[in-house]
């Protein structure tokens, strides 16, 4: 083979490698990256409309109601100290980072952090708000109770119920994750003495 046939093959082979580089390299940037892929992945209809459900308390009972009493705390038309303004208002992020943690699929940290900002956001309201009025006497000399800081604040429990069936749905497909793995490494074919 004279030396220009050879140099001429050899940049044939470069041209031909250069070319399926190109192409694996496209197919690399136009394919789905590994977190694209997880968010693609679709979820049931179920999943889906816990979701949803999550949403509406939060936007109601904390984004609405408790931004309301947020303000007025700090603005001093309600008789309530500033740091119980703050605490609330803490909550209330806290609450939607758990929403956008639920969103995400990071369901186990969702209900961690949904727990503790859900329960400490009832008890504050509960305390400053149901509690009190509901203790107030009227004129009449009767208790009133006041439903309407119980319909205002309470469907936020709701929000907590959401959370905790989104985290009882992760932790059901862990295990059937984890089962299918020992089925699959338990009837894998096994490697036969005799072929040694």
């Amino acid at each position: 083979m004279s030396k220009s046939a050879r140099l001429k093959k050899i940049k044939e082979e470069r041209m031909k490698n250069d070319e399926i580089f190109r192409k694996k390299e496209e197919a690399r940037k136009n394919a789905p990256s590994k977190a694209m892929k997880k968010f693609i992945r679709k979820e049931s209809f179920w999943v889906k409309l816990v979701k949803f459900i999550m949403v509406l308390p939060f936007l109601y009972s904390g984004f609405f109601y408790g931004g309301i009493t947020v303000i007025s705390i700090f603005k001093k038309t309600i008789d309530i100290s500033t740091y119980v303004g703050i605490i609330i208002l803490i909550c209330l992020i806290a609450m939607l980072v758990a929403l956008i943690l639920s969103f995400k699929r990071f369901y186990i940290s969702s209900f961690v952090l949904s727990f503790i900002s859900v329960l400490v956001y009832f008890l504050i309201t509960k305390k400053y708000f149901v509690d009190y009025a509901t203790g107030k006497v009227t004129e009449s000399g009767n208790i009133n109770p006041q439903y309407k800081y119980m319909i205002w604040f309470y469907p936020i429990l709701l929000f907590l119920l959401c959370s905790f069936i989104l985290l009882v749905i992760a932790v059901i497909r862990l295990i059937k994750k984890k089962r299918r793995e020992i089925e699959k490494r338990d009837n894998a074919p096994t490697k036969s003495i005799v072929d040694d």
